[in-house]
Order: C-alpha cells, then sequence, then structure tokens
C-alpha cells in the first residue's frame, strides 16, 4: 500500500530504526545547518539518519529533514528493493495513473488569507554561513502551462524575501520557466503552489527528468500505485497534493525581480546573488498540527544525490536507445547530476564512445557534465572500481572526448557569469573507460577461479562473513 502521507513515511522510518530526534533548542540561522552537515559527515552516504527537531527557537512547529537521503530510504519510500530500484521505476512509470480531485483535505486545517499571510511564521532555516537568507529547500512547485492547461510539478529553491514574497531561481531549461514565460508574453502572472511535506514518492516524481509537457503528479500516481489526491487551492486555479502539511499559494508577475541568493547548492558551492522572479504570496494553508520538511543543501553527500540521482538513473537507463547498457549510477560527488557512469556490454571499439554521447543527447543527460563508460564487470557505484578502470583501461590520446558548447547546468560552478546569464552552454566530457577489443590489455590480476569460490563458500572458515 502506498504512504498516505509524509507523516506516515516518517512513521515508517522511525519503526526501522532510521530516524535522529533532535530535542535540545536550535536555531534556525545556521544552526540545524550545522548540525545537518554533522550528521551526514558522520554517518556517510549509507549511514546517516533522517533527523527530526522537535525543540526550535520561536516556533512550535518541528521540522524534519533528509527523509531520503540513503538509497534505502529512497527504496523505502517507492518499497522496492535496492538493486531491483530502476527496474521498478521503469515498469511503473509506463502507465501514468491521473491524479484524483478530493473536496477535502489535511493541508485545510488552517487557512490564512491576504493580510493574514507571514512566511516567517514557517520554521524555514538559513542553512549556511553565506545564504542570503532563509530557504525553502525541499518543496513541489506546481503550476499549468497556460496554453495547454498541462500541469507540472517541480522542486526550485525558495528564499524567503518578507512576510509575502519569496525569490525563485528557474534556470531557462526549467519547465516552470516555459510557463510563466508564456504567461508574460500575455500579460498575465502565472500562479504557482508550493506544495510542502507530502508522500516521499512525490517528491521523486517532481524531481524526475521528464519531458517537458508530462504531468509529475500522473507519474507519481504511477509510482505509488494509487492516483494522488488532489483539492483545489483557495485563490488560484491550481490543485494541490490534499495531504500535504503545508502549502503557499501565489503569483509570478511579469516585470518584477529582486535580488535571489546567494545559496548553498547541491554542487557545494554557492549559486550567486542575481535579480530573478519572484512569487507573491496570496494563501498559505496547513494542518493544524504540521510537520515542516525540509532538505540540507552544501557540500555533497546530500538528499539531492539521492533523490535527484536514482530518478536521473532510471530515466537515463529507459531514454538511452543503445542496447548493452547494464547499469547506470550518478555520483554524489557529483550532486546527482553532474557525473554519469555507465557500465555496458562492450559490442565493439568505439562503443563506449557511442553509449557516452547518446547519454548526453537524453533529456536525463542534459545535466550531466561527464560521462564515463565502464565494462559490465565495473560496478559504477563503486568508485574504487570506476577508478581502476578510467587509470588502467583509458588511453588520453584515444579515449576522452571534448564537446563543445552544450548544454549546462546552470549551476556548474566553472561557469562564468556571462555562462549562466547567457544561453547555460558549457563544454563537456565522455571518457571510454572500456577495455579495447581489437588490441587486447594484459591479463587482469585476480586469484585463481576455483579457490575463490571455495574462499568465498567457506569464509566463516576464515573469520570474514
Amino acid at each position: 500500500m502506498p504512504y498516505a502521507d509524509m507523516r506516515s513515511f516518517l512513521n515508517r522510518l522511525e519503526k526501522e530504526g532510521e530516524v535522529h530526534k533532535v530535542e535540545a533548542e536550535v536555531n534556525l540561522v545556521y544552526e540545524i545547518g550545522a548540525v545537518c552537515r554533522l550528521a551526514i559527515d558522520r554517518g556517510g552516504v549509507d549511514g546517516n539518519k533522517a533527523l527530526y527537531f522537535s525543540n526550535i527557537k520561536g516556533h512550535s512547529q518541528p521540522l524534519t529533514v533528509n527523509l531520503l537521503s540513503t538509497r534505502r530510504r529512497f527504496c523505502l519510500a517507492l518499497e522496492c528493493d535496492p538493486e531491483d530500484v530502476h527496474n521498478v521505476w521503469i515498469q511503473r512509470t509506463q502507465s501514468p495513473v491521473e491524479p484524483k480531485i478530493v473536496k477535502t483535505g489535511r493541508c485545510k486545517d488552517v487557512v490564512r488569507v491576504g493580510k493574514d499571510v507571514n512566511l516567517f511564521e514557517l520554521p524555514i532555516p538559513t542553512w549556511n554561513g553565506r545564504d542570503g537568507g532563509p530557504y525553502i529547500t525541499f518543496p513541489c512547485h506546481i503550476s499549468k502551462d497556460p496554453e495547454t492547461g498541462i500541469r507540472n510539478a517541480g522542486m526550485y529553491r525558495t528564499m524567503i524575501h518578507d512576510e509575502k514574497t519569496m525569490g525563485i531561481l528557474a534556470a531557462p531549461y526549467r519547465h516552470i520557466r516555459h510557463h510563466f514565460e508564456k504567461a508574460h508574453a500575455q500579460g498575465k502572472s502565472l500562479p504557482v503552489a508550493v506544495a510542502m511535506g507530502v508522500d516521499p514518492v512525490i517528491y521523486a516524481a517532481t524531481v524526475a527528468p521528464f519531458p517537458f509537457g508530462t504531468d509529475e503528479l500522473a507519474m507519481a500516481g504511477a509510482l505509488r500505485g494509487e492516483p494522488v489526491e488532489m483539492i483545489p487551492c483557495e485563490t488560484i486555479p491550481l490543485e494541490v497534493p490534499a495531504s500535504a502539511e503545508v502549502v503557499i499559494e501565489g503569483e509570478i508577475p511579469p516585470g518584477v525581480f529582486r535580488d535571489e541568493g546567494p545559496f548553498g547548492e547541491f554542487t557545494g558551492y554557492y549559486g550567486e546573488r542575481a535579480p530573478r522572479p519572484v512569487i507573491q504570496v496570496k494563501a498559505i494553508t496547513y494542518r493544524k498540527d504540521f510537520i515542516f520538511q525540509e532538505s540540507y543543501e552544501g557540500l555533497p553527500h546530500h538528499e539531492t544525490c539521492v533523490v535527484s540521482g536514482v530518478s536521473n538513473e532510471a530515466e537515463l537507463i529507459r531514454q538511452c536507445p543503445l542496447p548493452g547498457i547494464k547499469k547506470v549510477h550518478f555520483t554524489s560527488g557529483g550532486g546527482g547530476y553532474l557525473h554519469a557512469v555507465v557500465s555496458v556490454k562492450k559490442a565493439y571499439d568505439g562503443y563506449g564512445k557511442m553509449v557516452g554521447l547518446s547519454v548526453l543527447g537524453t533529456t536525463a543527460g542534459r545535466t550531466v557534465k561527464i560521462v564515463t563508460v565502464v565494462d559490465d564487470d565495473i560496478d559504477p557505484n563503486d568508485l574504487n572500481q570506476v577508478d581502476w578502470a578510467v587509470t588502467t583501461r583509458t588511453r588520453v590520446d584515444r579515449d576522452i572526448e571534448i564537446l563543445k558548447d552544450l548544454s549546462a547546468n546552470v549551476l556548474d560552478p566553472t561557469m562564468t557569469s556571462t555562462e549562466k546569464r547567457g544561453a547555460s552552454r558549457t563544454d563537456k566530457m565522455v571518457i571510454d573507460a572500456t577495455k579495447p577489443l581489437l588490441e587486447p590489455l594484459q591479463p587482469e590480476c585476480r586469484p585463481e577461479p576455483k579457490i575463490m569460490e571455495q574462499v568465498i563458500r567457506n569464509r566463516q572458515k576464515y573469520g570474514i562473513d
């Protein structure tokens, strides 16, 4: 059965021993971010815990952070085994399940409209030392195409400017950018709703690299096996998940900009400050006893590495047309976006480069900066194996290709300010770390196979589990 809401998933994580509760009083300004950084560093990529802050200075509501910052927890959200997550994703999303419109929902327990709106009543942290202000880091922005009416859900960093105004970073390739540019061309504002604290599967679909025109809420329905229940907003013509903990309703008006940023991004570097569109807030609705949900961003590892990484992997496998792809891994060091490692059953020499180029040609590969292609005897999740393949199977003069002037992630810290504010393009690299077939390398050094099998079977004899 799918999770009814965020808190039912949180309860599951508590039963699994995956939640650490912080009962000491903490400050929204910098302290929560520092605790998150400590917990991730001490726990590591696979061992960090979700955090639950119950005593926030100046606020009575609790805050939960990093619910999906390990692959195990991501797979608990999808209710599947980690080794099968890509197949499960691809199979389920073949048949979108349209949302179901309902009349009532817990997100409407309390309704604040107009003069009663105050964003500072929400426990929104200022995460890192140079952040420009408080940031909502785990939102689900919902909008509709002004021309087609097709719904989109996406995740965009959201800065709190004042009680009723938020800033938004939406790069040229982001879908909500297409929506508000169409609306602004008609001289209209774009309605947008920001839902927080939703079923984790909705978040998984929200960040997935589906093609433009895909309704992510229908994909969430496919992933959870039941339609997402949606309820109409109070002040704008949109619907939001009825089980959300908090919903912010607003509009992106034409011609209104305010300086947004800097913000400590998923790359581990600060995204710069610049004039960007704003969301003028019209209403805030929430559960009476709401739990605010956020995500720590900064130096990898963090939640984005998992939530974006797994969905990017699954969609890359689906979207890449070439046969022979065995596994895909978006590295944590690349923030779940910038570095894709692909293992292939190599058909012939030159095939590694073909796969690398194909990856960069997909929607899922649009933000990739480096593609490393390895043989199918290499586990792309094991970076020691990947490093070995790169350093011993790659000839720099033959196996590395630099591709010029391709679309890029606007948050790539190596891009110049001009590149970020212009066409958002950069150079990319394909590393073919597969073994040559026509001129084989020397034999690899491994134990005698039969003896190795015996040792594995009898490993307890050696005290090795």
